[in-house]
């Protein structure tokens, strides 16, 4: 009952807060053109949360089910299921009013898009690209699949990311999706009852809780079970998941027949899907879905919407300043406000190169674990080669490529993740103490406005985007596995068997090397390109917020005087306007930060 009451009191707050912002823009509507950009803002900030998507990933050992539970969920057979996803890449399913598929294609090559409202002609051409026998080892070299569809969940704001399967022949498929979790809100873990849970699916889920908050717990395949064997089924699994894969959260599995959820849709039979008990799980989705976006709104949007107002009280205040003083006295404080901003245009020069110097020091940091991991891969990959020659007794060149070929994709993809962690936070860690330094210049600007034009201190407070406009993205490696050169071989043929044994032993060694400095160059690059977004984003966001609080301080005081200059006859009436537009902002100041006060009593 007290879950019911607090869900009830977030909606009213909800409510509470759209009816305040919709007041607030009716008064921004009344102050003139030039603060036009304030009501945009806050627009801005509604549109952002309102298209904001949940991004949940599907994950299952391969044969589970996965992809039959994603077309239950989509009313439809878009998904082959009859086939083994090869390529180590996700499918994003996005909402759209015309069904049609994208294909991204590695090295810039051009995608390809199909669009069709027959489900049967959609599943085809996905299979060209996701199957074993159209696809084999991503020889197509795709880099990422969107299935736009219009269908309920995904309209509501949902997206399903279908990964590879674990357990299947490609092993770096596991680390893969390890890696991408992280990026997501939730994920869906697939089991089923043949066999209950295994080793490898327990291994995959310790290491998923630790990367993604919110885990569905589906069992499928529920129609093969009696009620006895259903329960006795899901008891086991709990206590398994619980003891050996540490999930101390309350546990609930959601047990669903996948294949009867899409009969009961696709004949339209509302006994069967109840049944199939998917519309459960579906509610499920959908609830968490919006109390996540709820969370998100009363969590943000107040507290932004409340900067925002912020900075139109302080441009408010230094227009009404302008127009009430002297012209004379106005000069004389603009020439010294403008040495302020000069003075802080060179500390955010300085504080730029620092950030650049920063950036240098990474890069050098990065260069060390390259080496390392060269001197690591080196050693890994001279281990699995020499393990082959003492399993087959021989030196067969073709056995030690293959064994490269199951090797490689996995030691790196892990290489990855742990190098990507590494670096994200030492990244975060210069960002936030360069972002402190770049608050108190621009805030120094608004100190110097205060203390000069005697108006009330308002400190800057740094705008970031909503949580939930985030877009997971899948890091995509082509690592190298083989650089034999074969007349060599034909070479060795002639030679007697102790110089054919060290000249092979030399090849290997070779390879060796080239596979080392060219799959750690690949994931170098990928860290350096990260590094280098990250810091253009931040300098970009810090340039932006400079402009931003000169645009609110000096500009404003530009309006104003030449407001004053050309309309003198009109001043006594916009003071008196801007004077009460003071007082009505601050009542709504007051309210928002009421407002933030009792949502966080939720």
């Amino acid at each position: 009952m007290s879950g019911s009451t607090n869900i009830n009191v977030s909606h009213q707050h909800t409510n509470q807060l759209i009816k305040l912002l919709l007041a607030l823009n009716q008064l921004i509507e009344k102050m003139g053109s030039e603060y036009d950009h304030y009501k945009i803002k806050l627009e801005e900030i509604a549109t952002r949360y309102s298209q904001g998507k949940i991004h949940l990933a599907v994950l299952g050992q391969f044969k589970r089910g996965k992809s039959s539970l994603l077309n239950a969920l989509l009313g439809a057979r878009l998904l082959p299921t009859a086939v083994i996803p090869l390529t180590s890449i996700p499918t994003y399913i996005r909402y759209s009013d015309q069904p049609y598929i994208h294909v991204t294609f590695a090295h810039n090559k051009a995608g390809d898009t199909f669009a069709s409202d027959k489900p049967e002609e959609l599943v085809k051409f996905l299979s060209m690209y996701v199957s074993e026998e159209a696809n084999p080892n991503n020889v197509l070299q795709v880099e990422s699949v969107e299935l736009y569809y219009n269908n309920d969940i995904l309209q509501k704001g949902i997206v399903l990311i279908d990964t590879p399967g674990i357990g299947s022949t490609h092993k770096h498929n596991t680390e893969a999706t390890l890696n991408f979790l992280p990026q997501c809100d939730a994920a869906l873990f697939l089991i089923s009852a043949d066999p209950p849970i295994t080793e490898v699916e327990l291994d995959f889920l310790r290491q998923v809780t630790t990367r993604v908050n919110k885990i569905f717990f589906i069992l499928n395949k529920i129609d093969y079970l009696t009620t006895d064997e259903l329960n006795e089924v899901q008891q086991f699994i709990s206590t398994v998941i619980r003891d050996k894969a540490g999930v101390s959260e309350d546990l609930v599995i959601y047990p669903v027949s996948a294949k009867q959820g899409l009969q009961a849709k696709l004949s339209n039979d509302p006994a069967l899907l109840k049944k199939s008990r998917l519309d459960v799980l579906e509610n499920h989705i959908i609830d968490f879905m919006s109390k996540k976006k709820e969370a998100v709104l009363q969590k943000s949007l107040p507290k932004k919407s409340l900067d925002i107002l912020l900075d139109l009280e302080l441009q408010l205040q230094l227009s009404l300043k302008a127009y009430t003083m002297p012209q004379e006295e106005l000069q004389q404080k603009l020439l010294i406000f403008d040495h302020t901003i000069q003075q802080s245009a060179q500390q955010k020069t300085f504080s730029s190169d620092i950030l650049t110097g920063e950036r240098k020091r990474l890069l050098e940091l990065l260069e060390e674990q390259a080496e390392n991991l060269r001197k690591k891969a080196r050693n890994y990959l001279e281990s699995v080669a020499y393990r082959n020659l003492n399993e087959i007794g021989r030196i067969n060149e073709d056995d030690i490529t293959r064994a490269f070929a199951d090797a490689i994709p996995e030691f790196f993809e892990r290489e990855l993740g742990k190098m990507s962690l590494f670096f994200d936070n030492h990244v975060v860690q210069v960002i936030e103490m360069h972002q402190k330094r770049a608050n108190e210049i621009i805030d120094s600007v608004r100190k110097a406005a205060s203390d000069l034009f005697d108006i009330p201190y308002i400190p800057h407070v740094s705008i970031s985007g909503l949580e939930v406009t985030k877009e997971p993205y899948w890091v995509m490696q082509q690592w190298r596995y083989s650089f034999m050169a074969v007349p060599e071989e034909l070479i060795d043929r002639l030679l007697p068997k102790k110089i054919r044994i060290k000249r092979i032993k030399k090849r290997i060694d070779r390879q060796i090397q080239a596979l080392v400095l060219n799959n750690v160059e690949n994931l170098r690059w990928a860290t350096v390109q990260n590094l280098d977004s990250t810091f253009r984003t931040i300098m970009m966001s810090i340039d932006e917020q400079f402009e931003q609080v000169i645009n609110i301080t000096r500009k404003a005081i530009d309006i104003a005087v030449e407001r004053k200059q050309s309309h003198s006859q009109e001043a006594a009436d916009h003071i008196d306007h801007l004077k009460h537009l003071i007082v009505a902002l601050s009542e709504h100041k007051k309210n928002i930060a009421s407002f933030i006060n009792d949502a966080a009593t939720i």
